[in-house]
């Protein structure tokens, strides 16, 4: 099971463990309730994550101001035609000033940033959660100083 699945198993589980010990308590009317519920439970739970453990692990982070930066980095991409059809999914390209902000915001975020040398300059990447990355180049290929920035955002099919 994934982390999230744990996040969600683990307080049903005290949950359900606070149930007996609360059937100790009761008259024999609520003990059969609160047993046959946990005892039914369980199971239910348990068969859920193993069918839907997809469903369960999300990774992108859905809050309105990074929601924001998102479709802003998507409609400026359609706009300039830097829209990427891959084999399993499409690649949005932004830049200018919504890459700018993009890659602030990341940093106030405090996202952890990877200093990469390539064949085509010096970049400095921060990763959007599991959907892609921002980037700044800092130099080219030459070694001459630059200020270029830019996000991709894979979207998968």
């Amino acid at each position: 099971m994934g982390i999230v699945s744990w996040r969600i198993l683990a307080p049903l589980i005290r949950l359900l463990g606070a149930a007996r010990l609360y059937k100790q308590t009761q008259p024999k009317f609520w003990s059969n309730i609160i047993g046959n519920a946990s005892q039914s439970t369980f199971p239910l739970l348990l068969g859920a994550q193993l069918v839907l453990p997809v469903a369960a692990v999300a990774e992108i982070n859905v809050r309105p101001d990074a929601l924001m930066h998102y479709s802003y980095c998507i409609s400026h991409a359609k706009d300039r035609s830097s829209v990427f059809l891959l084999d399993r999914g499409t690649l949005y390209r932004c830049g200018d000033d919504i890459a700018v902000a993009y890659f602030n915001y990341l940093g106030r975020q405090r996202v952890p940033e990877t200093r990469v040398v390539e064949l085509e300059g010096v970049f400095i990447y921060r990763m959007i959660w599991g959907i892609g990355k921002c980037w700044n180049k800092i130099e080219d290929s030459e070694g001459n100083p630059v200020s270029i920035y830019g996000c991709d955002v894979y979207v998968e099919l």
